[in-house]
């Protein structure tokens, strides 16, 4: 099975804390593809302790990309956080309003009103994560994480589709190549057997010129290594696709760079205008297939 890099999952879950109440947490995961494994996140400030663990249960999970995970506390919140007054702050405030008040001879009074405009009037309460509350989440980070696998299944369900496609042009190609190649190889060694015979009637210097050449091209022509290795390679290409290991991208990057290498060889080769057209042909598949590659784990 094939696994895209790009995927999403999210939940918002209730549960109850033990002798804290309730704990409402908005969680979602976001991953796009990515050389390497990159963990981007955003969590609250209580969780803030947990995101080297969380991190670590992502890459486990998710492998490679790069992720994005968000949680954030809902309403129906009653754990961890907690607003509460800033008694110290009300206080400041009110001192600082009287000095005003008896220096200008301001006659005014701050209502509940206005110490509401005034920032720094609530603070949040934290409490301490135990060992029962870090497994909490972390189980339903790693829940999500599961969804989000899912999702990238489900799309490379049709990559999976689309190589088989690109691949089955390509080994269709290279067969035409391979009966256009046997043509040329007849063609080239009737003309050494018709030059040969010439050269044995008359051993001109001119005829011994036109004879290495055509040794020469039918030499540099023979293409049927590359076509053995091109064909090699898209066998492994089909070995990888079904084998039931998760990371393949980087597997099937290196083969299409391989199958790549064999085309220019062969069309530099042999430079028969046919075989030349069907090589570019293989190259636009596999080129649009290297840009899907990269976008699988």
């Amino acid at each position: 099975m094939l696994y895209s890099m790009t995927g999403f999952g999210s939940e918002l879950v209730t549960v109850e804390v033990s002798g804290m109440g309730r704990v409402c947490l908005a969680i979602e995961i976001k991953t796009i593809n990515s050389r390497f494994f990159e963990a981007v996140c955003k969590l609250p400030n209580v969780l803030s302790a947990l995101e080297v663990k969380l991190i670590n249960v992502l890459q486990k999970k998710l492998l490679r990309g790069r992720v994005y995970l968000t949680v954030k506390f809902g309403e129906d919140n009653e754990a961890f956080e907690n607003l509460e007054p800033s008694l110290k702050n009300v206080q400041a405030y009110l001192l600082a309003a009287k000095t005003i008040s008896d220096a200008h001879g301001i006659s005014s009074e701050l209502t509940v009103r206005d110490l509401f405009m005034l920032p720094n009037i609530f603070v949040s309460s934290k409490t301490a994560l135990n060992e029962e509350h870090e497994q909490l989440i972390i189980s339903l980070v790693d829940r999500v994480a599961a969804k989000v696998m899912q999702t990238r299944a489900e799309e490379g369900t049709t990559l999976r589709k689309d190589f088989n496609t690109r691949f089955g042009v390509c080994r269709t190609s290279v067969v035409r190549i391979k009966g256009l190649f046997e043509t040329i190889m007849v063609n080239l060694k009737l003309a050494v057997d018709e030059k040969l015979v010439q050269y044995q009637a008359d051993p001109s210097d001119q005829l011994k010129i036109q004879l290495d050449d055509l040794y020469s091209t039918l030499n540099k022509s023979d293409i049927h290594e590359e076509i053995t290795r091109f064909n090699s390679h898209l066998t492994a290409v089909e070995a990888l696709l079904a084998h039931e290991q998760i990371e393949k991208g980087k597997r099937l990057d290196f083969i299409l760079q391989e199958l790549l290498r064999e085309t220019n060889t062969i069309m530099a080769k042999c430079t028969n205008y046919d075989i030349s057209s069907v090589g570019v042909d293989i190259k636009v598949e596999l080129e649009k297939a290297r840009e899907q590659v990269q976008n699988i784990i």
